[in-house]
């Protein structure tokens, strides 16, 4: 059986690839929370505010970081951002951490990323559907 060369067999390098690759996989999640239930396309248009729909520019699409320097507000219209975003993309980003950890730099990681982002996207619309309903 082949070895994983170094660094990615090291733990510190699998950790911080987990939240990068987490945190973009995160940002992609909140997209896909927020278009499918209102049956629109996840490819066209560009990412935009759901409030005033100006285009985000690729620095207001830096997963966590964006959020936190705009204060939980779009930084064009100041309307505030749901909170459910940041925890979607942490939630990702801890479970993605995981997965780099445990599975490696294997072919069974982007399966189980596949997964994770199935999941969590599925739990989450699941979930603001049925606090909708009641």
């Amino acid at each position: 059986m082949e070895t994983i060369p170094p660094p990615f067999n090291m733990l510190w390098f699998q950790i911080v690839m987990g939240i990068i690759i987490g945190l973009v996989l995160g940002s992609f999640t909140t997209m896909l929370c927020y278009r499918i239930p209102r049956k629109l396309s996840i490819i066209f248009p560009s990412s935009h505010c759901p409030q005033c729909h100006t285009p985000l520019r690729p620095r207001d699409l830096i997963p966590l970081i964006s959020w936190l320097s705009g204060r939980g507000k779009c930084r064009y219209c100041k309307s505030p951002i749901n909170v459910s975003y940041l925890y979607i993309e942490i939630i990702t980003a801890l479970l993605c951490m995981s997965a780099f950890v445990v599975v490696g730099f294997t072919l069974t990681l982007p399966v189980v990323l596949f997964l994770i982002v199935i999941s969590i996207t599925s739990l989450t619309i699941w979930f603001k559907s049925m606090k909708k309903n009641s």
